[in-house]
């Protein structure tokens, strides 16, 4: 059906570009403003034209749907699905659409409506986003059960796994989520980011050192992969016996890419993590690999901040404050580094500076406090 629809479109659309004198197909390679706005006319067209025709309503349906135009694709699907109540791809779509345009409870009717008639992974994956976007996560976590259940994919038990991990806070759910990541791993062996998954999983559950050895793997898995690398760069509880093993990897990246911002920052951050007390610490190599970052990346605030903590460790403080208030400007909430700057003011006797600082940590713990409560509340 999905490909009926595609020609749908594009038929529609060629007749209204030969209509309006565009004859030109190559302005289809490239679509322009004007080829859009004439796809669109071209949809609404034929669906006046033929308001009984499924291929042609479900084609607007799609059309708004991929323009993420909720509500309008809400409303041709739902007449879509009217005229072929059968058609899984249909329906499927107007759940989707429905959810984004956050008719929950219309999304729901709709999947259930499509599981009355056949059991399916895809439906129950999607009532999971569902009713996780309504904050019903124990509802969410059984469908994305049934999910890995139904059809045990990489996706599906990804999914579950990871959702189990986003919410770790409630009782048991870590341990599940190692479970079915370590599942994953041996079902899926090549890939990635299944072992990354488990690798941050078990850091979480605080099993430090199988942790790094599964990113480690991860990283000889898919050396192109930056995602084990950037939670090794960012996993500080690491035993001295693998330390070497990840400073190793986080040195190969880095040279392998010298001119990604990322892989200075997150090797910069091993050997500042890594490197014992500060007399073990090698500043000039993380100084060079942080000033690298920032320049790589001038809008990312963390290279500033670790910049300004080497600059606070060799008490050079108005290096460290001047580092501290790039970070703040990048991002005016960043709490820790308004934290620090109270204590650095502090250090050069600008009791005035070290004052407003303190008040801007007490706004934003005010701030998180009461996030806080409401997230509580609506758990």
């Amino acid at each position: 059906m999905r490909r009926h629809l595609q020609s749908a479109v594009l038929a529609a659309t060629l007749w209204l570009l030969f209509q309006s004198g565009v004859g030109n197909v190559h302005a289809l390679e490239s679509p322009s403003k004007t080829t859009i706005a004439l796809e669109e006319r071209a949809l609404l067209l034929a669906a006046k034209r033929e308001p009984r025709n499924v291929e042609v309503v479900g084609a607007l349906g799609e059309y708004y749907l991929h323009k993420e135009e909720w509500r309008e694709s809400v409303r041709w699907l739902a007449r879509a699905a009217a005229l072929s109540a059968q058609d899984e791809s249909i329906g499927y779509d107007l759940a989707f659409a429905y959810m984004q345009a956050g008719e929950l409870d219309s999304a729901q009717h709709q999947i259930r409506q499509m599981l009355a008639q056949a059991d399916s992974a895809k439906l129950h994956n999607l009532l999971a986003a569902v009713k996780e976007r309504g904050g019903d996560n124990d509802g969410a976590v059984r469908e994305y059960y049934r999910a890995a259940e139904v059809e045990p994919t990489e996706s599906n038990i990804f999914d579950l796994a990871t959702f189990l991990l986003q919410h770790k806070q409630y009782v048991g759910w870590l341990d599940e989520s190692v479970k079915y990541f370590r599942y994953g791993v041996e079902k899926y062996p090549r890939s990635s980011q299944m072992m990354v998954g488990l690798g941050v999983a078990l850091y979480a559950s605080e099993q430090y050192d199988e942790a790094v050895r599964v990113l480690c793997a991860a990283v000889d898995l898919d050396p192109k992969d930056p995602r084990p690398v950037q939670f090794l760069g960012r996993a500080g509880r690491v035993s001295p016996d693998l330390a070497t093993a990840v400073d190793k990897r986080l040195k190969d990246f880095a040279d392998r890419y010298p001119d990604n911002a990322a892989t200075n920052y997150f090797y910069a951050l091993s050997l500042w993590e890594r490197g014992g007390r500060d007399e073990g610490r090698n500043f000039p190599k993380i100084q060079e690999l942080l000033r690298k970052a920032e320049a790589l990346s001038p809008g990312w605030y963390e290279p500033h901040y670790q910049l300004g903590l080497l600059y606070e460790a060799e008490k050079r403080y108005p290096d460290a404050i001047r580092e501290m208030q790039k970070a703040v400007k990048i991002d005016p909430n960043f709490f820790s580094a308004h934290f620090r700057l109270v204590t650095l003011y502090g250090r050069i006797g600008d009791k005035p500076k070290a004052l407003d600082e303190a008040q801007k940590v007490k706004h934003l713990k005010q701030i998180d406090d009461a996030n806080e409560i409401v997230h509580d509340v609506s758990r």
